[in-house]
């Protein structure tokens, strides 16, 4: 049988250019519009602007766009803050008014409130804010070389995994923003520079830059690293595959950082809040809504390194701590002793396991506090259903997995009492939600 050749009516729209209007923003912060019945998706851009856009990916359900020319401009957008915003994947909303963020995590979150729990009329409390720069005291800064072997130093550029060279970043706390330039001079000075491999920066009570390195550094490296570091108000520490130590080849001592009255020790692995105005904030919202009193006994599920436990242990009668990292369960437990409490206890245990049993788990608990990581804790949920703690407040860095979680919960007579946003990461386009529940 004879096969005849049938040119495709299939539109090829790939490069494609055309002007749209831009109808609101997608839960990742894009602006979203329609091209011939199908959804166009384009970043940078906002809601009630005009703009001229090009293909740049062609899918069977959408397309994606990169803007050419803004015609109109929607009175959402400012002048970003950064002079590397548009290279930068670092932030993702500096182009959009502070108002119309937390306007739009707002509603972020409702939508997937209403499609993953069946929830609307939420009970929004006001958000907690802090200033919108100069607010993040942890960042890992890259490291790469370009053909001429010179260090780039910043940060990755959207959607790619090439590095945009980085003067300032003015969401960085005032100690590391202007670095950048000084880390490509320092770095390009080196011997065996290429060892290097990223910096780590964390602003604690005594700030500190951690240099990553692959390769073993020589005795000349050492020397000129250890002349910069003493030109500067914070430490410089080398880690390799096996440990961190300071320019001196010894261990290094633990940072450090208050809150409220409570002294935290913490290494450079381990998590720590980024924003720490508003963890503070955060804190203190947290032991409000629990409506804690000398009686309760609280369970504080992903404790960490007991970030909610210590403070919220000064106001009640005992606080048992879980965590899945041994390391985090037993700096917790220093933690604790640093602060001379005695009414916490901390355990290891994986609480994202399914029909897990709780043998830590002592049945005077009446309020639970939940800090879990972007997947949620949907197992742990379950657990508290079962158990029937009465009080339940849900500390969330990722609203699509704390809806599903509140769904158990609604699902078996838990009210959603208090929702409320946490701008921990303002300029982009992630959301922190703290949310109470109550089982009558």
């Amino acid at each position: 049988m004879a096969n005849f050749y049938k040119p495709s009516t299939k539109k090829n729209n790939l490069n494609q250019t055309f002007t749209i209007d831009i109808e609101r923003l997608d839960i990742n912060g894009d602006g979203v519009a329609k091209f011939n019945n199908k959804p166009v998706f384009v970043s940078g851009a906002l809601p009630n602007e005009r703009v001229e856009v090009k293909v740049i990916e062609e899918k069977s359900k959408y397309l994606r766009a990169k803007i050419i020319k803004l015609s109109s401009l929607s009175p959402q957008r400012v002048q970003p803050e950064c002079k590397h915003f548009y290279q930068c994947g670092g932030c993702d909303l500096q182009h959009m008014q502070i108002d119309a963020q937390l306007s739009y995590k707002q509603n972020k979150v409702a939508e997937l409130f209403r499609r993953n729990a069946q929830l609307v009329d939420l009970p929004w409390q006001a958000p907690l804010i802090s200033s919108a720069i100069g607010y993040r005291r942890k960042a890992r800064i890259g490291v790469q070389y370009n053909k001429h072997a010179q260090a780039i130093v910043g940060f990755r550029q959207k959607s790619s995994n090439t590095l945009t060279p980085i003067k300032s970043c003015p969401i960085l706390t005032d100690t590391f923003n202007e670095e950048f330039p000084e880390f490509t001079r320092l770095i390009n000075l080196l011997p065996t520079k290429k060892a290097i491999s990223h910096i780590e920066v964390i602003a604690a009570d005594k700030p500190r830059a951690i240099f990553r390195h692959t390769s073993k550094l020589t005795k000349k490296d050492r020397q000129i690293l250890t002349d910069f570091a003493k030109t500067k108000t914070y430490e410089l520490v080398l880690q390799n595959e096996q440990s961190i130590v300071d320019l001196d080849n010894e261990p290094t001592e633990a940072l450090t950082y208050q809150l409220d009255d409570c002294k935290f020790t913490f290494s450079e692995t381990d998590f720590v809040q980024v924003n720490a105005n508003l963890n503070q904030q955060m804190i203190t919202q947290a032991c409000q809504w629990l409506e804690l009193s000398a009686v309760d006994n609280i369970l504080d599920l992903f404790c960490g390194l007991g970030n909610f436990s210590l403070p919220i242990a000064k106001q009640v009668n005992a606080v048992i701590g879980v965590e899945g990292i041994d390391a985090m369960v037993e700096r917790a437990g220093l933690n604790s002793q640093i602060n001379d409490l005695h009414n916490t206890q901390f355990f290891q245990a994986d609480l994202n396991a399914e029909q897990a049993q709780w043998p830590w788990f002592n049945s005077s608990v009446n309020k639970v506090l939940l800090d879990p990581a972007r997947a949620g804790a949907l197992n742990a949920v379950k657990n508290i259903v079962e158990l029937n703690i009465k009080t339940v407040l849900y500390i969330s860095c990722d609203p699509a997995t704390m809806a599903r979680d509140a769904k158990v919960l609604i699902d078996v007579g838990y009210t959603l009492d208090k929702l409320g946003l946490m701008d921990m990461f303002a300029q982009t386009r992630h959301v922190e939600t703290m949310a109470l529940f109550t089982r009558k």
